[in-house]
């Protein structure tokens, strides 16, 4: 969606976008011999439901999501290392690149964090742009080298914009740039494209439920579920995939991912939303959607707070000290206002700061 996204509004502003299709380099075969070896071994011990060779089942479990991008994104050819990035920069003539979004100056979760600070481009003359780069947390978790490297070629940047207001004192203490705080892609566009990509046939003409995203559900999520459930009297429903990667294996359905359309039609049917997603969070307030998000520490919890704060809704971070009043948490919700004023204000001034940063290039 974050693709989508940005995708739309580079088109709206008369730009050409392409996404790049940076995928993991791929393992030698001595590295998937011994993966195979580890998980059979923990599968013998009982300590592994899911299958030994579970990606084999990926293109049945993400054929929606693969038809999604298919047709409404577009991208280039898979490319699984720096040298066929180098390749791929070298055949096109592009005029400018554009890291992000999400936690892509994450180590951890990049399949090469120096990709994604745009050393392939050595020193083509390409404007280089960052927007809505994230770290995912408010500490540095790069190495000395990692940091010596990155700040290099981060220096190298026209213009740089990250997600969090964290991600600003990150960029100047550790990467040496300054940096401004913008708006995720996926708030940048309005409800009606969304609602244009979900479709009619997909829309309820009566809100109701609570709808409910988890990224990571565990019995207190379910249970804060069940007691806003009771106390509204409102059904709870869901569209996600039924089993988690470690949940026991009966049949394959039951890990298919959803239609994107019916996953974002969740968020625009629903009275309420609750969830532990950034994006959910997001969508929630794309909709107008009373919600409460609980932070995703493991995830990434700066993102949740930065947001929040700005668009003034730091009491919708739902605390385990609120479980103890479910009537009080039930007319929170019911009776939350949200402040578009400040949340528009932010969308123009993250609308402006893409096209100043591309004009200069053009």
């Amino acid at each position: 969606m974050q693709a989508w996204a940005l995708q739309k509004v580079l088109k709206c502003l008369g730009h050409e976008p392409i996404i790049i299709d940076r995928q993991p380099d791929p393992p030698v075969v001595s590295y998937k011999i011994a993966r195979l070896a580890y998980r059979a071994l923990l599968k013998a011990r009982g300590r592994r439901k899911a299958p030994v060779n579970f990606e084999k089942y990926f293109p049945i479990i993400f054929q929606q999501t693969r038809s999604f991008i298919f047709n409404h994104i577009v991208i280039s050819e898979p490319l699984y290392s720096t040298r066929q990035l180098k390749d791929h920069f070298d055949r096109k003539k592009y005029d400018a690149v554009i890291v992000g979004s999400d936690q892509t100056w994450r180590p951890k979760y990049s399949p090469n964090i120096y990709n994604y600070f745009l050393d392939f481009l050595e020193d083509k003359n390409i404007i280089r742009i960052a927007y809505a780069s994230s770290f995912g947390v408010d500490d540095w978790e790069f190495t000395d080298e990692q940091t010596q490297t990155c700040a290099e070629l981060a220096g190298k940047f026209k213009a740089v914009s990250v997600r969090e207001d964290s991600g600003i004192r990150l960029c100047r203490r550790y990467l040496k740039v300054n940096a401004v705080h913008v708006l995720d892609p996926t708030l940048l566009i309005e409800k009606k494209d969304y609602i244009e990509l979900i479709g009619k046939e997909r829309l309820k003409k009566d809100y109701d439920g609570i709808f409910t995203y988890f990224l990571d559900k565990t019995l207190e999520k379910l249970q804060i579920a069940k007691i806003l459930s009771e106390e509204l009297g409102e059904p709870v429903y869901s569209c996600q995939s039924s089993y988690s990667l470690n949940a026991d294996f009966p049949d394959i359905d039951g890990y298919i991912m959803p239609d994107v359309r019916d996953w974002l039609s969740g968020f625009a049917n629903a009275k309420f939303v609750l969830t532990d997603s950034f994006h959910g969070m997001v969508l929630s307030l794309i909709f107008g959607k009373p919600f409460f998000v609980m932070k995703n520490k493991a995830r990434g919890a700066a993102r949740f707070t930065s947001l929040l704060t700005a668009c003034g809704l730091e009491r919708q971070i739902l605390d385990e000290s609120q479980l103890d009043n479910p009537s009080n948490l039930a007319r929170a919700l019911m009776n939350l206002s949200l402040n578009d004023s400040a949340f528009f204000a932010i969308r123009e001034n993250s609308r402006r700061f893409l096209m100043e940063s591309l004009s200069q290039s053009f």
